[in-house]
C-alpha cells in the first residue's frame, strides 16, 4: 500500500485542526503530514459558517494553492476547496448547524464566497431547494454534489455527497436521490467506506451496481483523526467515536489511506480497485489540468 496514491475530496481536517477555523501554519502541518500519508491532493471541506469566516479560510486555501502551484514541495496539494455547508436540507442537517443555511440561489452564493469564487471546487446542496445555483454552478465548471437532502431526484447534479449518509434511503415504491445516483451510470458517488458510516454488505452492493470508474472514496475526516484532542465541530462537542452528545454520527475518524488499508485487509477491493476509486477517478472527476496532474504524480 506504500506505493498507493491519493486524493481526498472531503475532508474536514485531521491531527487536531479544523479547517474551518484553521491559521495558515495549521493548514501547512495538516498538509505535511497528509503528504506522509502519500495522500497527494485534497479539497479541504468547509461546514457552514459565517460568510467573513468562511471567506477568511477561502482566502488561506487560495493563497496556499498559489504558493503550490509555484513551488510544492512534500505537502499534500490544495486542489480547491469543498463547501458542504449552507445550501442544505434542514431536515437532512446530521451534525451541521442548521442556523447557518441559506436558500441555494446565486446571491447567497456570491454573498458566502465573495472574491473567491476561483477557489472553490465542489459544492453541496440540497437539489430539492435548489433556485438556480447548480445550473450557474456547472457553467462555472465548479462541480454540484448532492447531499443532506430529501429530495427524489438528481437535477443537473454531477455527483453525491457521501452516498447512503444524510439522505432518504432506497425504498422500493420511492424515487429517491440515494437511488438514482446508484443507476445512473454518469453520477459520480462520493462513498465513506470505514465500515462505520456503510455496513459492509452496503459497500458490497455499491461496488457490484456502481460502475468503478464513478466511485470516489473519501475519508469525510474530522479534525480528531489522528488525534487525542476532543474536539468542537459545527458547535457540537464531538467523541472518540465521531457523535455527538445526541449519538449523531459526523465524519470519520480515519484518513483516506487508513480507509483504503481496511478495505484491502477486508478484501473489499484490491489494489488496482483501489488506485482507481481513490486517485485516478478524483482526477477525471475534477477535470484537473496537467499541472495539477504533474504535481499530483509528484
Amino acid at each position: 500500500m506504500n506505493n498507493i496514491s491519493y486524493i481526498d475530496n472531503h475532508i474536514h481536517g485531521s491531527f487536531g485542526i479544523n479547517f474551518n477555523y484553521a491559521s495558515y501554519e495549521e493548514i501547512k502541518f495538516v498538509l505535511k503530514n497528509l503528504f506522509k500519508r502519500n495522500i497527494k491532493g485534497i479539497c479541504p471541506t468547509l461546514v457552514g459558517e459565517t460568510p467573513e469566516n468562511i471567506q477568511k479560510q477561502l482566502y488561506l486555501f487560495q493563497k496556499i494553492q498559489k504558493e503550490q502551484l509555484k513551488n510544492l514541495t512534500n505537502e499534500t496539494y490544495i486542489i480547491g476547496v469543498h463547501l458542504e455547508g449552507t445550501f442544505l436540507n434542514t431536515q437532512k442537517a446530521g451534525i451541521q448547524d442548521k442556523s447557518t443555511f441559506l436558500k441555494p440561489n446565486i446571491k447567497n452564493f456570491k454573498k458566502i464566497v465573495g472574491e473567491f469564487e476561483n477557489i472553490i471546487k465542489i459544492v453541496t446542496i440540497a437539489p430539492e431547494n435548489d433556485i438556480n445555483l447548480i445550473d450557474y454552478l456547472n457553467e462555472k465548471n465548479i462541480k454540484t454534489q448532492a447531499g443532506h437532502s430529501i429530495g427524489k431526484y438528481l437535477k443537473n447534479c454531477k455527483a453525491t455527497t457521501h452516498h447512503f449518509n444524510a439522505m432518504n434511503p432506497i425504498h422500493h415504491r420511492n424515487n429517491s436521490i440515494c437511488l438514482e445516483g446508484l443507476i445512473k451510470n454518469e453520477i459520480y458517488c462520493e462513498i465513506i467506506a470505514d465500515l462505520i458510516h456503510i455496513s459492509e454488505d452496503t459497500l458490497k452492493l455499491c461496488f457490484k451496481v456502481k460502475p468503478k470508474n464513478k466511485i470516489l472514496l473519501i475519508s469525510d475526516s474530522l479534525p480528531s483523526s489522528n488525534s487525542k484532542k476532543d474536539i468542537v465541530f459545527c458547535n457540537k462537542k464531538i467523541n472518540k467515536e465521531g457523535k455527538d452528545e445526541t449519538g449523531t454520527l459526523a465524519g470519520s475518524n480515519k484518513t483516506l489511506d487508513e480507509i483504503c488499508k481496511k478495505l484491502l485487509k477486508k478484501n473489499l477491493l484490491n489494489e488496482k480497485e483501489i488506485r482507481q476509486m481513490a486517485f485516478s477517478n478524483q482526477i477525471k472527476y475534477l477535470n484537473l489540468k496537467s499541472r495539477e496532474i504533474d504535481i499530483l504524480n509528484q
